[in-house]
């Protein structure tokens, strides 16, 4: 029959991808957030040699960022379902998705930590000494200098984890969250027109990085700028 392609519904399917936009949003900017607060804990443990806690920081970035993302959610999965089991709880309100989004937050943290440790480690000695000298206590540095000073290395760093995470999270349908890949091939139940289908969810994530791409470029932009005192 050769290879055929039905343009009407690659622009349903894209509509369709687009419907599941939500649940993308969801799926990366819940675990942007968590993995950015944990990330830089764990940078900061590691950069302050916290005793017990630095050697912790260290451990927990290594193994996150040795075992695939996929094998992560399988893990956590099962290791629920098994408590669920010993606790005798209803398995039918265990929350996958929940499960999918606090994965996907404790692997970002893993790679945001080592981004953010490197920006705040961009930050030169001296400015740490400088603002002891004022009087600011080492919260006070890391709050008032350092990190506002790391900021335009940061951005990139963290925008290019929010794609990472976008694309990961399309890995939720093998724990039955239905998303953006699932739903779309959904509709090609009796026709089999996957080609149309998956064409349209590439291009909604290629739009999607684009996106972010443009925006992370304004937000460094502005962050230079604002470090040289261009914007008020």
């Amino acid at each position: 029959m050769g290879l055929s392609f039905d343009p009407s519904f690659f622009f349903y399917e894209i509509a369709v991808a687009l419907s599941y936009i939500p649940v993308v949003t969801l799926l990366s900017i819940v675990p942007l957030t968590g993995g950015l607060v944990l990330g830089t804990i764990l940078a900061l443990c590691r950069i302050y040699y916290i005793p017990g806690w630095q050697r912790f920081a260290q451990i927990y970035v290594t193994t996150l960022r040795s075992i695939p993302l996929l094998l992560q959610m399988f893990v956590a999965y099962f290791i629920t379902k098994a408590v669920y089991d010993v606790l005798s709880l209803d398995q039918t309100r265990l929350n996958k998705l929940g499960i999918v989004v606090v994965i996907l937050a404790l692997d970002a943290a893993g790679f945001l930590s080592e981004g953010i440790r490197s920006a705040l480690l961009s930050v030169e000695k001296g400015q740490y000494e400088a603002g002891y000298s004022i009087g600011l206590t080492g919260i006070g540095v890391i709050r008032h200098i350092v990190l506002p000073q790391s900021l335009p290395v940061a951005v990139p760093i963290v925008g290019s984890s929010f794609i990472g995470i976008v694309k990961g999270s399309s890995a939720a349908y093998l724990l039955g969250i239905i998303e953006m890949i699932q739903g779309t091939a959904m509709k090609t139940a009796g026709n089999y027109r996957y080609l149309e289908a998956y064409c349209a969810v590439a291009i909604v994530y290629w739009a999607i990085t684009i996106l972010i791409e443009r925006l992370t470029a304004l937000v460094e932009k502005r962050v230079r700028l604002h470090m040289k005192g261009g914007v008020s």
